[in-house]
């Protein structure tokens, strides 16, 4: 099995999942919840085929959370200087370089992610002022187990200094070919273009993937 191969089996076994614990909740009649559990039975079963857990334990981990399934929310920061260079972070976790961002906490607004995330990846104090797009993890080549929607944010610096933090190990500004020369994280292959686009004013209006 190649990887290809091996990740749309984690997709179809989430997307499995999601519709059993979903329907889980809503169930109307004991024969539709009896299926509902063999749904999350056979979604273990098929993760199990390429992860390294038995499908017992997946199986329990499935059963043991039937909240609400649908996709996380990300949200990154699109921070330019005067020259159009653009501010990237390097992750403490894998080295990899990244526009500053994270997952949406709940009770926040999608734009107060962007602005908090940059100042606790960074130090620099923003503001958001446009959406350059809304990105499924999916058709993004992003290799999440989990299916996320990635928002990403043009922010103007209002104040602050450029600080390294617990979650970074470097940060710069960049152009657009000396990115093509960095080990991105995963989805930022797609996003950054865009973001580059937006900031040079070839496109208009927020791109949707």
């Amino acid at each position: 099995m190649d990887q290809d191969q091996g990740s749309r089996l984690v997709e179809i076994a989430d997307e499995l999942r999601a519709i059993a614990a979903n329907g889980l909740r809503w169930v109307a009649t004991e024969y539709d919840g009896a299926r509902y559990h063999r749904t999350m039975s056979l979604a273990a079963e098929l993760l199990s085929l390429v992860d390294a857990r038995e499908v017992e334990e997946i199986e329990r981990i499935f059963k043991g959370d039937l909240g609400i399934r649908t996709p996380f929310v990300g949200v990154d920061g699109a921070v330019f200087d005067v020259e159009g260079r653009l501010l990237l972070i390097q992750r403490k976790d894998n080295g990899s370089w990244a526009m500053p961002g994270g997952a949406a906490d709940v009770g926040e607004s999608p734009s107060a992610v962007a602005v908090r995330e940059t100042w606790e990846e960074t130090g620099l104090r923003v503001r958001a002022v446009r959406l350059v797009g809304v990105y499924d993890s999916r058709k993004v080549g992003s290799p999440d187990a989990v299916h996320l929607y990635h928002l990403v944010f043009m922010c103007e610096q209002e104040s602050g200094e450029l600080m390294l933090t617990n979650e970074t190990i470097a940060f710069g500004y960049f152009s657009e070919e000396e990115v093509a020369g960095l080990t991105l994280h995963r989805g930022h292959g797609a996003r950054i273009p865009d973001a580059f686009a937006m900031w040079r004013g070839e496109i208009g209006e927020a791109v949707f993937q």
